[in-house]
């Protein structure tokens, strides 16, 4: 598996960065003024912080896990994705094993032989991942944090294969393609170059959707640190997982850490 890393694809980038980069940023500078807000843009109504499902226990999601387990002879999306652990075992309470966590952007996402994403596309985003709960959650700390399609032309192709179809995909194109026309401004995403993560906790999870809570620590000016959560949704559309956003502005949402128990998992 190809674990290069890919600063050079990120020189210069504009300042649209992957969506918990500018939620963990846009939250900061919330939290400076004791105000939290979703991230949308100032002419759009706030997007929704839930899950687009309904949060289940701990124990029903394992059991549901037992039962989602996607059928022999699937046809994915990438060919590696067949050699890939496609076992219903529950990461609800549990990590998943990452032995490489591997340089994207301004952070790291995870990469691993059993789970995915073993497709490494053009722009350095790692797509195929295993039809499980533990794909499902690598695609979601990768997508977080390394999903970008307003940095190159090789990183908009990456709409199509890593974002659900349907008009918020077609309103974050027309958004990407603005900023890297220089008609419109992004986030500037540098403070989040700190931001590091440091567990997760599940919403929910079947074989055709999951959500995830991502929680990140994120140190502020005055030396000490903060928590924040960023929630991310996916959908598993022509034969892999991929982003559903939060709107036609926002992949996901952010919102600070407000103490609830979750799994650690992260880069050492």
């Amino acid at each position: 598996m190809d674990t290069n890393n890919n600063n050079d694809t990120n020189k210069g980038r504009p300042r649209w960065f992957g969506p918990a980069l500018i939620a963990l940023v846009l939250l900061l500078v919330a939290v400076a003024g004791w105000t939290i807000r979703n991230l949308t843009t100032p002419d759009e109504a706030q997007a929704p912080t839930s899950p687009a499902a309904p949060a289940t226990s701990a124990a029903s999601t394992q059991g549901a896990a037992e039962t989602a387990a996607p059928a022999s002879g699937e046809d994915f999306a990438w060919d590696c994705q067949a050699q890939l652990n496609q076992d219903a075992v529950s990461v609800a309470d549990e990590a998943p094993e990452v032995l490489d966590w591997v340089a994207a952007g301004y952070s790291v996402v995870p990469s691993s032989p059993e789970f995915g994403g073993c497709e490494r596309r053009d722009s350095g985003l790692r797509v195929g991942y295993a039809h499980s709960e533990a794909g499902s959650l690598m695609a979601a700390a990768t997508y977080a944090m390394s999903l970008d399609p307003s940095v190159s032309e090789a990183a908009a192709k990456d709409l199509e294969v890593a974002i659900a179809e349907g008009t918020n995909r077609d309103r974050l194109e027309e958004k990407a393609q603005r900023i890297r026309d220089g008609l419109e401004e992004g986030d500037d995403g540098l403070a989040a170059s700190t931001t590091t993560l440091i567990g997760y906790s599940q919403d929910f999870y079947s074989d055709e959707a999951a959500s995830y809570q991502l929680i990140y620590n994120l140190p502020s000016g005055n030396g000490l640190s903060q928590k924040i959560a960023g929630q991310i949704d996916l959908v598993w559309e022509d034969g892999d997982w991929k982003l559903d956003p939060a709107s036609g502005t926002s992949m996901m949402t952010g919102d600070r850490h407000q103490g609830q128990p979750y799994v650690e998992w992260g880069p050492k």
